[in-house]
């Protein structure tokens, strides 16, 4: 009987000992269309809440988004420049809020193509905008009203072609049908805040965030 209680009793610590260790074992990661559609979230829809709901840092999630706003307000400035318009910050943040707004409203299906212990690979299909036409229509707009010669200084015109390429996309509609992109994810161990998250996630982030905006304006 003393036996069998020792053997009932080492067992027993064995198997708890299991337990324990299987519960101090990293977590399993999320299946990668749940990772691509919270990054599709951040980078498209400009949302944080699908990336904190993986066990990203809210502080982190929140910089990465300032960072790409300040990142696509500089590039509005720069493509302004270069024809010959100073865009001020404000009229690039309305322009942004516009888009911003554009790309929220479009519809957009992720989905696993294949999915391994260490990379996955899923497909993006998304409505999308034409983005281009906004600034042609702006423009030919913008020559239009100076026909007629209701518009008499350059800082006029320029303030009108802005208002256009605001009111563009504003009024800007989703496209009828949808296009795909493919993406290779891997899994890592992601290190956010204090916490180490397990996660399908992009090789290339950078490049993966310029596809997908690629995608959702026609390009």
């Amino acid at each position: 009987m003393k036996k069998i209680t020792k053997l009932t009793a080492l067992v027993m610590v064995t198997v708890f000992a299991m337990t324990l260790l299987a519960g101090c074992g990293k977590k399993e990661a999320p299946d990668a269309d749940k990772s691509m559609d919270a990054y599709y979230q951040l980078i498209v829809r400009h949302k944080a809440d699908g990336m904190t709901g993986l066990g990203i840092d809210s502080a982190e999630v929140n910089d990465t988004l300032d960072v790409y706003k300040k990142s696509t307000i500089s590039s509005l400035k720069d493509n302004f420049k270069s024809a010959g318009i100073t865009l001020s910050t404000k009229d690039a943040e309305n322009i942004y809020d516009s888009l911003s707004q554009a790309l929220s409203d479009l519809k957009y299906e992720v989905s696993v193509d294949k999915q391994e212990d260490k990379e996955a690979s899923v497909t993006v299909k998304a409505q999308y905008i034409d983005y281009l036409s906004v600034f042609k229509d702006a423009k030919k707009k913008t020559v239009d009203a100076l026909k007629p010669q209701h518009i008499e200084t350059k800082e006029d015109a320029q303030k009108l072609l802005v208002q256009n390429v605001e009111k563009g996309f504003k009024k800007m509609k989703p496209s009828s049908d949808m296009k795909s992109k493919t993406f290779t994810l891997t899994k890592q161990n992601i290190k956010s805040g204090k916490e180490t998250v397990t996660l399908y996630f992009p090789k290339d982030s950078k490049q993966t965030g310029s596809d997908l905006i690629n995608l959702v304006t026609g390009r």
